[in-house]
Order: structure tokens, then sequence, then C-alpha cells
């Protein structure tokens, strides 16, 4: 089945968008899109349209399957729910350490780090909560800003108390937008931008193991 998605004709013109036949000084290889692949910055990978043979302009929006059938969401800020293609990714940070259900020792720094991306607007806050009181503050943007690129974060936390403790965090992009709390329920896989918690254990010191021996 072929696959067609459509642009707008701004964003199709935009300078965040090109049609790319080389990657890294070298031809594009056929998992990567040769021999033409479209590169649509700030946007859902379905746009990144692979392997193009034809381009063509049309005057009515494309109704095609993966794009009015496949890869939308609903909106519903004009009453009536209606399907919409997806296309700008939408602001979201995630923890990537620690993990769901890690034990950290009381007492000692712990180094709480992840990703956040927005779509066409820049990450320009990333913010924690440790679930200990405190609530948001901020962390730490990591790297050089790159259009349309992850902005890697960190946080030091340093626990006081043992017990179970539930990790988030938040982004907030150069648009104002907010990475919301709660999950939406018209909104599934990519468009799943809403705080996933990490749950992790402060113990009062390292567990130890006895000596085991396998045979």
């Amino acid at each position: 089945m072929a696959f067609a998605r459509s642009l707008p004709l701004e964003k199709a013109l935009a300078d965040s968008t090109m049609l790319a036949y080389s990657m890294n000084e070298e031809p594009l290889t056929r998992d990567h899109g040769y021999p033409l692949r479209a590169v649509v910055g700030g946007w859902f990978g379905m746009a990144w349209v692979k392997w193009i043979t034809h381009i063509t302009v049309v005057e009515q929006p494309f109704l095609g399957y993966w794009q009015a059938r496949d890869y939308f969401r609903w909106e519903r800020s004009l009453g009536e729910p209606r399907l919409v293609p997806l296309a700008e990714m939408e602001v979201k940070a995630q923890i990537a350490r620690p993990v769901q259900g890690a034990r950290l020792i009381a007492g000692q720094p712990y180094r709480i780090f992840g990703a956040a991306w927005s779509g066409e607007a820049v990450i320009r806050q990333v913010q924690v909560c440790t679930g200990d009181g405190r609530g948001w503050r901020e962390g730490r943007l990591l790297e050089t800003e790159r259009p349309f690129a992850w902005r890697l974060w960190e946080y030091m936390w340093t626990p006081e108390e043992v017990g179970r403790y539930i990790l988030r965090c938040r982004a907030i992009d150069g648009a104002g937008c907010v990475q919301p709390d709660l999950q939406r329920s018209d909104c599934e896989s990519y468009a799943a931008n809403w705080i996933v918690p990490v749950e992790v254990t402060v113990v009062p010191e390292p567990q130890t193991y006895e000596e085991e021996f396998v045979i």
C-alpha cells in the first residue's frame, strides 16, 4: 500500500522543511528513505515521508488514508468532535533515571535526569517534583539549544526521609505551552504528552546480600 501525506503550503516552504537525499555526507540509505525523504522539523515522524517518488500540489485538503484515517487525533475545541491529522509535536519531558521501582539511599544525592522536546518552539524550562512536599523546582537544561532537537536536563535531589516518592517532571516551551498533568482521553500514542510519574523507594542504607554460589 502506498504511503501518502500532505503538508500545508506554508510548512512545506518553511526553512524547517527540506527534502533530503544524503546523510552525513553519504548518499541516503534505503532504510533512511532513499532516494528522497522529507525532513519536517517540529512535526511528528509520519510527516517525514520516506522513499518519495512524486510530489503533487493540490488545491483542496488531502484526504488519503494515512492523512484522514490513521495518524490523527480528535479535536473538540469547536464543539462537535472532528478528526485532525497529527502534525506539530506537543511539549513533553520524561524521566530516564531513576527507573520505576528504583531504591535510593536516604541522605545521598541522586541525579534525576531525562529529555524534553516540543514542536516548533524550543524548550525553555523543565520542572521537577519529587513528592516531598516542596512543590515544583527548576531543573537544569544541558547542552546547547538547537532548533527541533531534544533538550537533556537534570536535577540533583537528596532525599532526607525513607519511604516511597512519586517523581514527576514537566516541560514548558518558548510558546508558553505547559506539559499537562492529566491524561487526555482523545490523545493516544504519539500525542500522549501528559506527565508520566516514576515511583521510587528511599531506604536507610544500601541493601546487602549474603554470598551466593551458583553451580
